[in-house]
C-alpha cells in the first residue's frame, strides 16, 4: 500500500515539475519584450537592398529579410519564424509596416509581443541598410 503512494507522489511530483517547466518556457522574457523599445527608422538614411534582421527573446527569437527600393519597405519575408507562429499575425504585421512605411505601428491585439519580436527584426534589418 505505501509503496503505491509513493509511486503516485513521485508521479504527481514529475508532472508538477514538467507543467512548471512548460509555463517557465511559455512565459520566459514576456516583461522584457514587453518594454522593449522598439526605434522607428528614417528610411530616406536606408540604401536600396534586401537586409536581414533579427531578434533574440526565447521563443520569440525570429528573423527577417525586408526588401527596401526607391528608400520604401516594399517586401518584408519571415527567414525564421517565431516557436509559436501566428502566420495571419504576421503578414498583417507586415503589411502595416508596408502601407505606413514605419515601425511606429500599433501592435495587433492580444499579440504585442509576437509583433514587437518582428518590429525589432525589421528594425536591425533596416539598421544594417543606413551602415
Amino acid at each position: 500500500m505505501y509503496e503505491k503512494m509513493e509511486e503516485n507522489f513521485l508521479i504527481i511530483g514529475i508532472i508538477s515539475v514538467i507543467i512548471i517547466g512548460m509555463f517557465y518556457y511559455l512565459l520566459a522574457g514576456i516583461q522584457e519584450i514587453k518594454e522593449m523599445e522598439v526605434t522607428d527608422i528614417d528610411l530616406t538614411q536606408v540604401k536600396d537592398g534586401e537586409y536581414v534582421g533579427e531578434f533574440k527573446g526565447n521563443r520569440w527569437s525570429n528573423s527577417v529579410e525586408v526588401l527596401v527600393e526607391g528608400h520604401k519597405i516594399t517586401d518584408i519575408k519571415v527567414i525564421q519564424d517565431v516557436r509559436i507562429p501566428l502566420t495571419e499575425v504576421t503578414q498583417k504585421l507586415f503589411e502595416n509596416v508596408k502601407e505606413n512605411q514605419s515601425l511606429n505601428i500599433d501592435t495587433i491585439s492580444q499579440t504585442t509581443i509576437n509583433t514587437k519580436a518582428y518590429l525589432k527584426s525589421i528594425e536591425n534589418a533596416l539598421k544594417k541598410g543606413m551602415e
